[in-house]
């Protein structure tokens, strides 16, 4: 009992040593400019309190982030000693800035804290507004490419007397998807040339069309498969309906509070002086 006593205490002290050792970390000094002391815990705070992007590529260049904020310091301490604070154009930017910096602190406690969006919502959204994430339809073809219409022309008609598709697709065909018999794959609507979809939307399954133009040359296209728009998992879409849903909320929540000031403010507009502010504006110089 002893020793498991002896050991447990050993334990607590190391940790303790470890947790002292790390706030010694912190609090030591980093730098120091004039009077201005920088500790490492205020140097690693500033980090993280930039975007996580940003933080990754800091995080790699300290050397060179730690000299921007000597520099930072030193024009600041610059502008105090030549008293640049007390300019009147300076306070009124610092005044405009100082509401800015309260009213985003105000939304952030008023509004995007108050949000709150449950799986109930989300499924329940996903349920009525499933034509909002559906994939889109697919296409599967194969083509022949050439550069003439009368190429384009006498294809057809070997095509027409029975000749193989992927046969000549292979022995004719311009195209680099000549090597897999036309074959270009599937692919959604607004991937291709806009004449060459029109003529693929146009045919049924085993179709194939006449002479298409486009930039590249002739088209000889058939139609191998066709699958229909399907509705995406709730797993797949459930990050985008939760985006969605905070938007709509916060921007409920945003009026609600607007309305409240509005009616427990009183507040009035002298629209004879605005007018007149107005009409003042639009007085050609002498």
């Amino acid at each position: 009992m002893i020793r498991k006593s002896v050991l447990w205490v050993g334990f607590i002290l190391l940790m303790a040593s470890v947790g002292c050792a790390k706030e010694a970390k912190n609090k030591a000094v980093l730098v120091e400019i004039g009077d201005t002391k920088i500790t490492v815990a205020d140097f690693e705070e500033r980090i993280s309190n930039l975007p996580q992007r940003y933080q990754n590529i800091i995080n790699k260049q300290k050397n060179e982030y730690l000299n921007e904020l000597i520099n930072d310091t030193l024009l600041y301490q610059e502008a105090i000693d030549l008293g640049l604070q007390k300019d009147k154009d300076v306070q009124k930017v610092m005044e405009e800035a100082r509401k800015k910096i309260l009213i985003a602190k105000l939304l952030k406690d008023k509004v995007d804290d108050a949000i709150v969006i449950t799986d109930e919502e989300v499924k329940e959204y996903y349920e009525k507004n499933q034509a909002e994430y559906m994939t889109p339809e697919i296409m599967r073809v194969s083509h022949i490419l050439v550069f003439s219409r009368d190429a384009a022309e006498k294809i057809l008609q070997e095509l027409r007397s029975g000749r193989d598709f992927e046969e000549v697709a292979r022995a004719r065909s311009l195209d680099p998807t000549a090597q897999r018999g036309g074959d270009i794959g599937y692919f959604p609507k607004g991937q291709l040339m806009p004449e060459f979809e029109a003529a693929c939307s146009a045919l049924e399954i085993g179709q194939m069309s006449g002479a298409v133009k486009t930039k590249l040359g002739y088209h000889i296209i058939k139609l191998t498969d066709r699958k229909a728009p399907q509705p995406r998992s709730l797993e797949q879409v459930e990050k985008y309906i939760k985006a969605k849903l905070r938007t709509l909320k916060r921007q409920v929540i945003f009026n609600e509070l607007l309305t409240k000031l509005h009616k427990e403010t009183r507040i009035k507009i002298n629209e004879k002086n605005l007018k007149g502010e107005e009409n003042s504006k639009n007085v050609p110089e002498k």
